[in-house]
């Protein structure tokens, strides 16, 4: 309805070409990213460890089948979703964006939490925003349940690291790199560029 109260007629042809380009570069970068993970993460170190790259990509090309076939068969069930396309997308996306999140910046700034404790944290998080948000139907809008959840999953790390050991020591070595310079402007560029970030939000909502 958007498209045809806005754009002139003689422009569907060239929305709807954006529109599949978008949709066909999305389906593939994730179908190639989910069988990169099977076979990197999954097949290689817990099934064949000594498996050669073109068996890998055998298998890749089979699971890469494989999922798509099964998005296929799942992607009519969107039409049933209450509020959208676009409002199921985010709820699905707080599934595993929120869980990761947490864990990547407990990892830059709190040395105190371990393997254990992000490991907890994502199966956690995994389980609070799915029992929450598709079963037990709480009357909370997924925002708030993300916010929630975020502080939720530093809790559990938190907890899990001082009361667990962890096993796996990690060393770094640190790299001086003479022949490089800063840019002079990073420091003014990125403050525009916050700026900017904030002025958008202001002005949209």
């Amino acid at each position: 309805m958007l498209v045809k109260k806005v754009l002139p007629s003689y422009l569907y042809g060239f929305f709807a070409a954006v529109i599949l380009g978008a949709v066909l570069s999305t389906f593939n970068s994730v179908l190639n990213s989910a069988s990169t993970i099977f076979c990197l993460d999954i097949y290689k170190k817990l099934i064949d460890k000594n498996a050669t790259d073109s068996k890998l990509v055998k298998y890749g090309k089979t699971s890469s089948f494989i999922l798509a076939i099964i998005a296929i068969s799942v992607a009519p069930l969107v039409a049933y979703a209450p509020d959208g396309l676009y409002q199921l997308l985010q709820q699905l996306n707080g599934i595993f964006f929120i869980p990761i999140s947490s864990i990547i910046i407990a990892g830059i700034f709190f040395k105190q939490i371990n393997t254990n404790g992000a490991k907890a944290g994502l199966f956690f998080g995994f389980t609070f925003y799915i029992l929450t948000t598709f079963i037990l139907n709480i009357d909370i809008h997924f925002v708030h349940l993300w916010g929630i959840e975020f502080v939720l999953n530093f809790i559990i790390m938190f907890l899990v690291s001082r009361y667990s050991v962890d096993v796996q020591t990690f060393s770094y070595n640190k790299v001086n790199i003479s022949n490089e310079k800063h840019w002079a402007n990073v420091n003014l560029m990125g403050i525009i560029l916050i700026l900017m970030t904030i002025s958008f939000y202001i002005f949209l909502s």
